[in-house]
């Protein structure tokens, strides 16, 4: 959990869940040690940036619906569709907290740890338990989310994935600017195409693109646009349930569909990562609002 000293801006929270709270001259969040998640951040002078159901459970050992939840070392149930819990171990594991501070312009700099061999050997009983995970997080008037994978002696192939919950104003007046042109895989269906123009929303989405491209959130009942930046990613997810879906999630309200938006920053099924013993892979996704 935390066992160091906290700066000003940066506070011990229990309750709901053990994390730290932010508060400083640059902006507010919620970091929770379960799933090492980021579970709220509102730029300072902005609305909220990211998106958290009021209906998802918040206890230990759970997944939460909403902020930045972790996917790893798989995607869904897996490339054979057989792996749980589902988007992996590293979102419902308890991470420790090696660094919290504060810059003079008021960004927290937060580092998270999650050790192989704390992990519980039945959830994923065919990865190697020497295996590192980090987690370092920069909160203030942007958020920039790096996860870290470090091998041990062993090789490590995983699935990766920032599953970032953006909240809008309403989902049917947002669109995604930056994916004009891309091979994507519609997984209702299972069919590919090619992207033409901007992402739009009018029932469910959930697409698989191939792209490393920087990407906007344009939200017109805000009048905000969110500017999604990468590194270590080759592929981006869109997904919104919508009704019918949203109304069978027992951690999502029924009309919650309309307030979020995810896109995140993944390397999923043929774009899956190896690490070679003893070297490391990163990921992240930087957000700002234009």
């Amino acid at each position: 959990m935390t066992h160091i000293k906290l700066p000003p801006g940066i506070t011990a929270i229990d309750a709901p869940l053990a994390g730290v709270a932010v508060d400083t001259p640059a902006g507010s969040g919620v970091i929770y040690f379960n799933g090492a998640h980021v579970a709220a951040w509102t730029p300072a002078g902005q609305r909220p940036v990211l998106w958290l159901s009021d209906h998802t459970a918040l206890e230990s050992g759970k997944a939460i619906r909403g902020g930045i939840p972790l996917l790893w070392p798989w995607f869904g149930a897996g490339a054979d569709e057989q792996h749980a819990p589902s988007h992996g171990i590293a979102r419902i594991a308890t991470w420790d907290l090696l660094q919290a501070e504060v810059s003079p312009a008021g960004t927290a700099s937060i580092v998270l740890s999650l050790d192989g061999a704390a992990v519980d050997a039945s959830l994923a009983p065919d990865l190697p338990r020497d295996f590192q995970l980090r987690l370092h997080i920069r909160m203030g008037t942007t958020l920039a989310v790096q996860l870290v994978v470090i091998a041990g002696e062993e090789e490590l192939v995983f699935e990766e994935g920032l599953h970032s919950y953006f909240a809008v104003g309403d989902i049917q007046k947002t669109r995604i600017e930056g994916l004009d042109g891309a091979a994507f895989h519609d997984r209702p269906s299972g069919s590919t195409a090619t992207q033409q123009g901007v992402i739009t929303f009018s029932g469910e989405t959930d697409r698989i693109y191939e792209s490393q491209q920087t990407l906007r959130i344009v939200d017109e009942e805000w009048n905000r646009t969110l500017l999604i930046e990468k590194v270590g990613s080759k592929q981006s997810v869109v997904w919104n349930p919508w009704i019918d879906k949203a109304a069978a999630m027992g951690d999502l309200g029924d009309d919650e569909w309309r307030e979020f938006v995810c896109v995140e920053a993944v390397n999923v099924r043929d774009q899956s990562i190896t690490v070679k013993p003893r070297s490391r892979h990163l990921i992240s996704q930087t957000i700002s609002v234009e």
